[in-house]
């Protein structure tokens, strides 16, 4: 192997620099593996063992004693796209340029799923620095359990509120719960404008699983979603909320809009689309590959890397916390959801849905949410360019400056 140009001696420099990082310290704890990242002239190995996590530059002669279970091997421009402090939208993701092919995996695939943890707090650590965050006010929110009765079976339901005015009833991602919501409610105003009211589904978070129901039986359809919402409504006696959803919270509540238009003022619907399509992966609910390991690792990369990094910090821990086969079932539902199943529900005459999307979510692009907001005869559509897939929860004030004109603009009822 000959000697690499100096950008890329650099890179190589950066990626040894993030090896001895706390972070990849403190993630490779029990990890036992030896992987290498690649460019045109150059290698790095990582070695996790016993003993700790150490990386050096990769031996130019590949000696067997040294070979890596597996290997990553791009171009160096990719590789300084992905390195760099703050990465471009679409070039910010090592899960998203492995599954496009930009970067290839030889080697033996599995062990870079069981192990793509640690390659992810690698180049997060060799990006250098970042974007850190105050801990807010102190978090107000009241907790409360509800038991509802649905198609979902009897559960009692876990509801948090914050702040006061008109009511402003969300829906978090897929496979999580009310505390993705804690951010907003203690790092930006929205509170002062509404009520911020927060709904573990059953099975989800401080929810219980539905009575008599066996482990692992949980289901969702985007029409029981919709049960779920009117029937939570109904009990916290909220006379024509506004809806707000992300993800599959977002899909879910355009789906009420169109069916119960009677019922809400409006909504607020973030990182949805038309359809959803490549959510699924046998690793979601298989046990070849840690779930609580691979899952916040499939999720992570849908972020912005320059969003705070205490928040996606806990996007990521409330991934590893989910219940087995729970967002596995959430996706499910997901990817059943189609536009096309209630677009004759909506009118000029609905009540206004508001469509955001981030620029950094890979798996709804934004061309995709601005087809959603096209096909919805009373709704708007915003960009959010320094946003992911979980706008609210990994950078709550930029999302919530987003929010106040969304809510605006459902308030007026007019897209104008």
């Amino acid at each position: 192997m000959p000697e690499p140009t100096a950008d890329a001696a650099e890179l190589r420099r950066r990626l040894l620099r993030g090896a001895a990082s706390r972070e990849i310290a403190a993630l490779g704890t029990g990890a036992r593996t030896r992987f290498a990242l690649r460019g045109r002239d150059w290698g790095v190995l990582l070695e996790a063992s016993a003993e700790g996590v150490r990386g050096r530059a990769e031996d130019p002669d590949g000696s067997p004693d040294v070979a890596p279970e597996f290997a990553l091997t791009g171009d160096d421009e990719t590789w300084s796209a992905l390195l760099a402090e703050r990465p471009a939208a679409g070039t910010h993701s090592v899960v998203h340029l492995v599954r496009t092919g930009a970067i290839a995996v030889s080697g033996a695939t599995i062990a870079y799923e069981r192990n793509v943890h640690l390659v992810r707090a690698l180049i997060d650590a060799a990006r250098g620095a970042r974007v850190r965050s105050d801990v807010g006010r102190p978090l107000a929110a009241v907790g409360r359990y509800h038991r509802i009765t649905t198609s979902l079976g009897t559960s009692d339901v876990y509801v948090e509120r914050a702040g006061s005015g008109a009511p402003l009833l969300a829906f978090a991602t897929a496979g999580s719960e009310t505390s993705q919501w804690h951010g907003v409610m203690t790092h930006t105003d929205l509170t002062d404008r509404c009520e911020l009211i927060t709904v573990d589904l059953p099975w989800h978070g401080k929810s219980s699983p539905a009575w008599d129901a066996p482990v692992g039986s949980y289901r969702l359809t985007p029409e029981s979603y919709t049960e779920f919402i009117v029937a939570v409504s109904d009990v916290l006696g909220l006379r024509r909320p506004t809806l707000l959803g992300v993800s599959m919270g977002g899909a879910a509540v355009v789906h009420a809009i169109a069916t119960h238009p009677e019922r809400f003022a409006g909504a607020v619907s973030c990182q949805a689309g038309p359809s959803v399509t490549a959510r699924a992966n046998e690793h979601l609910r298989g046990t070849r590959v840690n779930p609580a390991l691979f899952i916040p690792e499939w999720t992570y990369g849908l972020m912005n890397p320059s969003s705070p990094e205490p928040f996606k910090q806990r996007v990521w821990w409330g991934y590893s916390s989910g219940g087995f086969g729970l967002y596995a079932a959430d996706i499910d539902s997901y990817l059943a959801w189609n536009l096309a199943d209630v677009e004759l529900g909506l009118s000029q005459g609905s009540p206004h849905i508001a469509v955001l999307s981030g620029a950094y979510d890979t798996s709804v692009p934004t061309a995709r949410s601005r087809e959603l907001a096209a096909r919805i005869p009373n709704g708007s559509f915003a960009e959010m360019p320094e946003l992911g897939h979980f706008p609210h929860a990994e950078h709550p004030e930029a999302f919530v400056r987003h929010l106040h004109a969304a809510l605006d603009r459902v308030a007026a009822g007019d897209p104008a």
